[in-house]
């Protein structure tokens, strides 16, 4: 497992997946009143079809974070966080999921950043489709990991390289 040098206190590929799962925990208690647990990928269905909503950060390490999820779940999750009813994918929904991201990856910075220059968090984005992927360079690190919240299930993926 590599870490990232110059950092005080060594970050991990682990120190960065309990972050993730602080910053879940976080985010399902305060904006949706209900816990979230890592389970199983399987559970969770194919990455796509769906929607991912995606935040890229740069600075000692460089990647970036999404969630990705079948439409039903994005809707469910949207009506809950903003106390609405969807039935289908729209901007509305496309923007909370992005907001749900970024509380995600500032959440993760919030837990892990023991460096205020770790990295910074560039705006979310959203792709929305059947026939899509993510790519990353071959030296990145990656996590990805079933979470399930509020009656939804998604996956959670951390993509990074050490700078």
């Amino acid at each position: 497992m590599k870490t990232v040098v110059g950092i005080p206190n060594v970050i991990t590929m682990r120190d960065l997946e309990t972050s993730l799962e602080k910053a879940l925990h976080e985010i399902t208690t305060t904006m949706f009143d209900c816990s979230s647990q890592i389970i199983p990928r399987d559970c969770t269905g194919a990455i796509p079809p769906g929607l991912s909503a995606i935040v890229g950060f740069g600075g000692k390490i460089s990647g970036f974070i999404a969630i990705h999820l079948p439409p039903q779940s994005a809707c469910m999750l949207a009506g809950q966080l903003l106390g609405m009813k969807f039935e289908t994918v729209d901007e509305i929904v496309a923007d909370a999921m992005g907001e749900m991201v970024n509380m995600i990856a500032g959440g993760l910075k919030k837990f892990a950043g023991r460096d205020e220059d770790l990295f910074k968090i560039s705006i979310p984005s959203i792709v929305y489709g059947t026939d899509y992927s993510t790519h990353a360079p071959k030296d990145a690190e990656r996590l990805v990991l079933g979470v399930e919240t509020a009656g939804c299930c998604f996956n959670l993926q951390l993509v990074f390289a050490y700078r």
